[in-house]
């Protein structure tokens, strides 16, 4: 019977993924059809003024305005383009959780605990997520260590992620051969693993995660606030990007150079939108602190347009600004925390998650880029018990409420659904039975942060 239901979620994840990249490939043979187009129309013209300069006797060519390609390509020129990104908080695997997903021939399977929410993850045009852990290579084993089997990799990239964050908690917790198999098994995956890297060199080269779709071109940065108190070995500067100085003591002085070189890397790109996912703050506290809304305005004022918190394991606040940068005016938004996508965590709110969907719109007569929709689905980490067949299952919130659910169940969703309004101290939460379409827009959804927490200073703020 388990292994009936384990074939059913892998041909489904089978389908997702197929029915994804079907629709990037119909995608590039739309573009394709609409180049050949125009390149059909412009030879039909030349060789329509060739004929007529031949009859007339000239061998000058006359000059003739193309008026018909002017016009296809206005037109081409003048569509609007959307991209859409969804992203999510952290990525971890417990001892539990290995126990869960360990199959009797010794593999794992994970994608039992990610399929009632597959279809969100297959969505949208770009998926992102933090990795908290490592792919360091057998003996598996999660907390301190977390080092994953290399099939949770497999399984996030045929959910459709395309970047993972790995600057983090835990990026060096097994040392440089650690990081550089994690680097190596995100990659050889089809995904980028963002602000880890394997040398100076690789560092330069794969600063910033380049995606582009539907003629959007985003461009991906990723930083830490320190790497479980630890130091990075001599000569190993380059492995990790890192959001202080002081990153394995106090976290106080914060590598303003380092930020803003790597945000100057990023428009070096020509991007249309700069996404920041950083691993900040301290663990299990609510509200951002003095520090974290110092990095924000910094990384907001030198052209990042998005911001995706991590590290707390608490969906924090989310906002939604006006800033003036350069003497223009545009829209910003931050995620001060995603909370925990997967985790076998128990503590209070630890369980509540959401994937963050946001919307961005090119105009394709200016060019310029804004966000033009936010939204949240919220999420519930659900522990079913030892004795079950899948015993974590992220689970849409909406999608467990209309099951007719237990009223235990109904009354916890309900509490997370409340939690997820009250931490985000927004509106953006997507109404139950909404398509993605018809989301929260972006002009909703101001936050009202209330206090302001100092950073904690303890070895207990880097710990996952």
């Amino acid at each position: 019977m388990a292994d009936q239901e384990y074939e059913r979620d892998e041909q489904l994840l089978e389908a997702r993924r197929l029915r994804r990249m079907e629709l990037k490939r119909k995608r590039k043979i739309r573009q394709r059809i609409t180049l050949g187009v125009l390149l059909a129309i412009l030879a039909l013209i030349i060789l329509l003024v060739t004929k007529s300069c031949g009859k007339s006797g000239n061998t000058a060519p006359q000059p003739v305005a193309p008026q018909e390609t002017q016009a296809a390509e206005t037109t081409a020129a003048s569509q609007d383009a959307k991209a859409t990104l969804s992203a999510v908080g952290d990525i971890m695997v417990y001892d539990t959780q290995l126990a869960d997903a360990k199959q009797t021939d010794g593999s794992y399977n994970f994608l039992p605990s990610f399929a009632p929410v597959s279809d969100l993850l297959t969505a949208s045009d770009l998926t992102v997520g933090n990795l908290e852990g490592t792919f360091s290579g057998e003996p598996y084993s999660g907390k301190p260590n977390f080092s994953a089997p290399d099939s949770l990799a497999t399984t996030l990239a045929g959910l459709g992620f395309d970047v993972l964050q790995t600057a983090n908690t835990y990026s060096i917790q097994n040392g440089l051969a650690g990081l550089t198999r994690t680097v190596n098994t995100v990659r050889n995956e089809g995904m980028n693993a963002l602000g880890t890297f394997l040398s100076a060199e690789d560092k330069t080269a794969n600063q910033v995660a380049v995606r582009e779709v539907n003629g959007v071109k985003i461009a991906f940065i990723g930083f830490t606030k320190g790497v479980n108190n630890l130091s990075l070995p001599d000569g190993a500067s380059y492995a990790v990007n890192l959001l202080y100085k002081d990153y394995s003591t106090t976290y106080k002085d914060i590598d303003k150079t380092a930020i803003t070189t790597a945000i100057e890397t990023a428009k070096a790109k020509q991007p249309d939108v700069i996404v920041a996912m950083v691993h900040w703050g301290s663990e299990y506290e609510l509200e951002p602190s003095a520090s974290q809304k110092e990095i924000a305005d910094l990384m907001f004022q030198n052209g990042v347009d998005v911001i995706l918190g991590s590290h707390s394991h608490i969906v924090g606040p989310m906002e939604k600004r006006s800033v003036t940068v350069d003497g223009k005016s545009k829209d910003v938004f931050v995620a001060y925390s995603l909370g925990n996508f997967l985790s076998g965590m128990t503590k209070d709110y630890t369980q509540e998650s959401a994937i963050l969907n946001l919307e961005f719109t090119k105009d394709g007569k200016s060019g310029e880029t804004k966000i033009s929709n936010i939204d949240y689905v919220p999420l519930r980490i659900m522990d079913n018990g030892e004795k079950a067949v899948n015993r974590y299952e992220v689970q849409n919130v909406y999608t467990l409420l209309s099951s007719n659910p237990s009223d235990t169940v109904k009354t916890t969703l309900s509490t997370t659904i409340a939690d997820l309004a009250s931490h985000t101290a927004s509106d953006f939460a997507r109404p139950a039975g909404a398509s993605a379409a018809a989301g929260t827009s972006a002009a909703g959804g101001e936050t009202t942060t209330a206090k302001t927490s100092g950073e904690t200073t303890t070895t207990a703020a880097q710990g996952g």
